[in-house]
C-alpha cells in the first residue's frame, strides 16, 4: 500500500484516523451539511448525499457565518460530526467549531490535500503535529 505523509499547521490538537470524505468545494456547515446527520445537502454539490459522520473531512475552506462553529459543535455532539477536519485554509470560524467540538483539525500542508487524498483514502490527522498520513485505497 502506498503511505504519503503531508506536513502542514495542526489547528487543534487531537488524532483521529479513518476514511477521508473529500469535497473540492468551499462547504458551509450550517447551509451546506444536514447538522443532525451530517449528510452533504447542496444540491449543487458533486458529494450531495455523502455523509461526513465519522468521516477525516477534507476540503478546501469553510463558507458562512459565525454560526458555522455552532453547527459543527451540534454535529459533534449529535455524534454525526467528522472525525477530523482537513482544510488548505482555514476559516476562523471552522477552527471555532473545531476547537469547542475537540475535533483534531490541520491546515496549509506542504501539498494542496484535494491533490492528494481522495475519498476512501485511509488517513491518520494528528492536529497536535499538523503530519497527516495518508495510505491509498486500493
Amino acid at each position: 500500500m502506498q503511505e504519503i505523509i503531508l506536513r502542514g499547521k495542526g489547528a487543534v490538537k487531537g488524532i483521529a484516523e479513518g476514511e477521508a470524505l473529500v469535497a473540492k468545494e468551499p462547504m458551509g456547515f450550517w447551509s451546506d451539511i444536514d447538522v443532525y446527520d451530517g449528510t452533504i445537502i447542496n444540491q449543487k454539490s458533486p458529494s450531495m448525499g455523502k455523509s461526513i459522520a465519522g468521516k477525516i473531512f477534507v476540503f478546501p475552506t469553510a463558507r458562512g457565518s459565525t454560526a458555522e462553529a455552532y453547527a459543527v459543535y451540534l454535529l459533534k455532539r449529535g455524534g454525526s460530526g467528522p472525525k477530523a477536519l482537513i482544510n488548505v485554509s482555514a476559516n476562523p470560524t471552522t477552527v471555532a467549531g473545531a476547537v469547542i467540538s475537540q475535533t483534531p483539525m490541520v491546515y496549509k500542508l506542504d501539498k494542496n490535500p484535494l491533490d492528494v487524498i481522495e475519498t476512501g483514502d485511509h488517513v491518520r490527522v494528528d492536529g497536535t503535529t499538523g503530519e497527516v498520513i495518508v495510505t491509498k485505497k486500493k
